[in-house]
């Protein structure tokens, strides 16, 4: 009974550099993942909120004759939001701008700020 064994020193030390090494790559990658889901998250959302643009429109001009841009933005601020963000849509002349932001994370403009254009104007 005496010949019981375990792991040695040098063993446990080299798993420890092991595992430390694994999670200083590992960090900054979860990091990276966190921001690109929520920037896709906000394009998700620009998405959404430049279809109700459209369907306002249509239904304004089926209704009304002729399209009011004020019933499209109010349309797309009551597009539906969950979580940390924010959605603000805003009449730029007879087109939408919509700006998505986060609590969390900062966009760059391509990820957090669309314009949905009148066809109006096409």
């Amino acid at each position: 009974m005496r010949n019981q064994q375990g792991f040695t020193l040098i063993e446990i030390i080299a798993v420890l550099v092991i595992l430390g090494i694994l999670a200083a790559v590992a960090i900054p990658k979860y990091n990276d993942l966190q921001q690109t889901a929520a920037e896709k998250g906000a394009q998700g959302i620009i998405a959404g909120a430049m279809s109700q643009c459209s369907l306002a429109y249509a239904k304004s001009l089926l209704e009304n004759g002729a399209a009011d841009v004020a019933d499209v933005v109010d349309a797309c601020n009551d597009t539906a939001v969950t979580g940390d963000y924010k959605l603000v849509c805003a009449a730029s002349g007879s087109d939408v701008t919509i700006t998505v932001t986060h609590d969390k994370y900062t966009f760059a403009d391509d990820a957090g700020k669309a314009t949905w254009v009148s066809p109006d104007t096409k």
